[in-house]
């Protein structure tokens, strides 16, 4: 399976936060200050740095630091390891594996979201990559649909995602899933 890389963010005008410097293909210019300010891009996605990942559908970001925000994936959930305990291993390994290693991700908060809030329900994203490990200018994946392609979540509203292509890509996305009998959708979930 190919890397995966992502970026997303939120308004700028919110106190407390700063934004980030970007090159004509997005690439951050330089490095952001994580650990004081919560970061935006010049679209108002938040950048941050995964610290500690709850499967299966959370994490922690920017941890122990004033920044600090559990962010909770938009639209889709998992299920608990005492119901899909095979799921759920490979929820915790696919995480590992693509979001551990991450120095920055990007999440676009829900609309509804308070970047002071201590919980923020977004899309997560990661910079892409080709198959040699080096970045795709402009290119992002799709965690919450990434892990529903797999299997490794459900759609849990649709309502809460706004752009309508986003809303097909995911229901195509978990359509998949159940069509190749994956993750949850599988025979032992």
């Amino acid at each position: 399976m190919t890397r995966l890389c992502i970026i997303i963010g939120l308004c700028l005008l919110l106190t407390g936060c700063v934004t980030q410097e970007v090159d004509e293909q997005g690439n951050p210019i330089k490095p952001p200050a994580l650990d004081k300010d919560l970061v935006l891009d010049e679209d108002g996605r938040i950048i941050a740095r995964p610290t500690r990942l709850i499967p299966p559908d959370r994490m922690i970001v920017n941890g122990d630091t004033p920044t600090e925000r559990e962010i909770r994936l938009s639209a889709v959930e998992g299920l608990p390891e005492s119901e899909a305990p095979v799921t759920y291993k490979k929820t915790q390994e696919w995480m590992a594996e693509y979001l551990a290693k991450q120095d920055e991700i990007y999440i676009r908060p829900a609309f509804d979201s308070n970047l002071q809030n201590d919980v923020i329900y977004g899309m997560v994203y990661l910079r892409a990559v080709d198959e040699d490990g080096r970045d795709i200018p402009g290119g992002y994946v799709c965690v919450n649909q990434a892990m529903l392609s797999q299997g490794l979540v459900r759609i849990r509203d649709l309502r809460e995602i706004r752009d309508e292509r986003l809303r097909e890509g995911l229901q195509k996305a978990e359509d998949l899933a159940r069509r190749e009998k994956r993750g949850l959708w599988s025979s032992q979930p």
